[in-house]
């Protein structure tokens, strides 16, 4: 492979693992603004095949998600798609984040809204997640974090900005027809309507 080319050259890499149903301008945002602060290489996105806490047909198929990160990113400076899991196997974050590191010495920094840290001590393997990488949490409102911590483990907290928007409103607001400026890049909207994604919204 071209060195230029290799998404996990470099020293420190972000990682940002989602079901992306679909990705918003928050998640682009956090993104950004986690490369910027931390000095990372690059930030790259890793679409879930099958997480484990969504059930089985309730996503848009995998495909489109893909494809709807690709739209979201693109032109975004230091933001990659890479296609990292196995798409027969569960996405659990400890597995994503093993596959990383047979593949880079990099430090690596998970990227994550503070909703998802709540529920963080029902991981996969938490104590693994948190020796393989350096947690990157962003706020999603302003109610209090509180999160034990098993054994040493690095964790960053930006407590600013806020980035409160939900791939559920989303799917909402392009179901229903109604105004999402800002919310979402036109082009991924586009992509959505072009193939049907999200009619039967929440």
């Amino acid at each position: 492979m071209n060195p230029a080319l290799d998404p996990w050259r470099g020293e420190r890499i972000g990682l940002f693992g989602g079901t992306f149903d679909p990705p918003h301008t928050g998640h682009v945002g956090m993104a950004r603004h986690a490369r910027d602060v931390l000095g990372l290489d690059r930030v790259l996105f890793s679409v879930a095949p099958n997480p484990p806490h969504k059930p089985a047909g309730s996503m848009s198929p995998l495909e489109h998600r893909v494809e709807m990160v690709r739209l979201a990113i693109d032109g975004a400076d230091g933001l990659e798609l890479a296609r990292i899991e196995d798409e027969g196997a569960l996405s659990f974050t400890v597995d994503l984040l093993r596959a990383c590191r047979s593949r880079t010495r990099a430090d690596l920094y998970f990227i994550i809204g503070a909703d998802s840290l709540g529920e963080f001590s029902t991981w996969k393997d938490p104590a693994e997640i948190l020796r393989l990488a350096t947690m990157v949490v962003f706020a999603r409102g302003r109610e209090p974090l509180h999160l034990e911590v098993p054994g040493p483990a690095a964790i960053v907290v930006f407590d600013s900005p806020v980035f409160d928007v939900s791939s559920t409103a989303v799917r909402r607001l392009l179901g229903a027809g109604d105004a999402f400026a800002g919310l979402i890049d036109p082009r991924v909207a586009g992509y959505a309507r072009e193939h049907g994604l999200y009619r039967r919204a929440e």
